[in-house]
């Protein structure tokens, strides 16, 4: 089996099972992100089949959705497809060592340190995540996990400043638990440049935001 035909597997396995996803982990984020990492790639010039296979199994195991062994399940998943023993040694623990560990929780203790292969599919990932898109995708997992877009605190209206330090589980506070850190955390000159323009974008979607909440405008 050559590379094109593993790939084909893997597209088939993963399109199956995330297409009708309404998380904002469905099969567009995968195509958007697998286009952000082959624009990367362009300069970093790493493997770029090993790149697609991050890229492509990477939330398949998310630590959101799964709560067990994800590089067991990775392996095992990989032995199902029947294209385990066409890759090498190295190139399945470089796939499955990137796809357990480039997400952002998975780095909140200790920032892992990822192959080239796997840097790439790490900011091509975390670009999907800020922007216009990454807004659209926050409040779509936020309202499938019933999170209320934001709690001002019984109709208290408070400023960001005030709100960063609330700690209640809605779409806006994750904006300051995440989206907002994801710039200075990038790897790659690549994806820093991009990401400057799509946090600016958060920045200015966020004073918008309060803006209309506390009457302003």
């Amino acid at each position: 089996m050559n590379k094109e035909e593993i790939i084909s597997v893997v597209k088939k396995y993963v399109k199956d099972k995330c297409y009708n996803d309404s998380t904002g982990h469905d099969w567009w984020h995968i195509q958007r992100v697998y286009n952000n990492a082959m624009l990367i790639n362009k300069k970093e010039n790493a493997d770029e089949f090993i790149i697609t296979i991050i890229v492509l199994m990477h939330d398949l195991y998310d630590h959101k959705f799964y709560d067990g062994n994800i590089e067991e399940k990775l392996e095992e998943t990989l032995k199902e497809l029947q294209i385990y023993n066409y890759i090498s040694k190295n190139d399945i623990e470089n796939i499955i060592y990137s796809c357990a560990n480039l997400g952002f929780s998975a780095n909140i203790t200790e920032q892992k340190e990822l192959s080239i292969e796997g840097k790439v599919a790490q900011d091509a990932d975390r670009l999907d995540a800020i922007g216009a898109i990454g807004i659209a995708r926050t409040f779509a997992y936020g309202g499938k996990k019933g999170n209320p877009i934001y709690d001002s605190n019984n109709n208290e209206l408070v400023n960001e400043e005030e709100y960063k330090q609330d700690g209640s589980k809605t779409s806006i506070s994750h904006f300051y638990d995440k989206l907002l850190k994801i710039k200075d955390l990038m790897n790659t000159d690549t994806a820093k440049i991009i990401a400057q323009e799509r946090h600016k974008y958060l920045e200015d979607f966020l004073q918008e935001f309060f803006d209309e909440w506390n009457g302003k405008k």
